[in-house]
């Protein structure tokens, strides 16, 4: 005999596929926020900023155009990391959340397998 599945132990099962998803999604989501936070990535570069200054109309030292340069390059640093830090708390959140709806979803599911199998097994 062929058991047949409810729609309540299908709705656990696809339940369970959907946190596991959440789960590698927050995951990736988690080592992609580490890995910007370590090491942000900018395209923002001196060679890209320098000119901006000098074309300006401003009797400004090339020593103050440094200064300002590196006060953007840094700007630029401080964004990308806070950006990566929330990424970094968004994909850990998703991660804290999906482990114990899978494990409800999952436990829940099994019961309702086992609970079919023995009315199978006294039919």
């Amino acid at each position: 005999m062929v058991r047949k599945a409810s729609f309540r132990e299908i709705y656990f099962y696809i339940v369970c596929l959907a946190a596991l998803i959440i789960f590698i999604v927050g995951l990736v989501m988690l080592f992609n926020g580490i890995i910007d936070y370590i090491r942000p990535t900018t395209y923002t570069t001196q060679a890209n900023i320098e000119p901006m200054f000098k074309g300006q109309d401003q009797n400004l030292t090339q020593e103050e155009i440094n200064k300002l340069v590196e006060e953007e390059i840094n700007n630029s640093i401080n964004i990308e990391k806070n950006r990566a830090f929330k990424d970094l708390l968004r994909g850990g959140l998703l991660v804290v959340i999906a482990i114990p709806l899978f494990a409800f979803h999952w436990r829940k599911a099994q019961a309702m397998w086992r609970i079919s199998l023995e009315v199978k097994d006294t039919d």
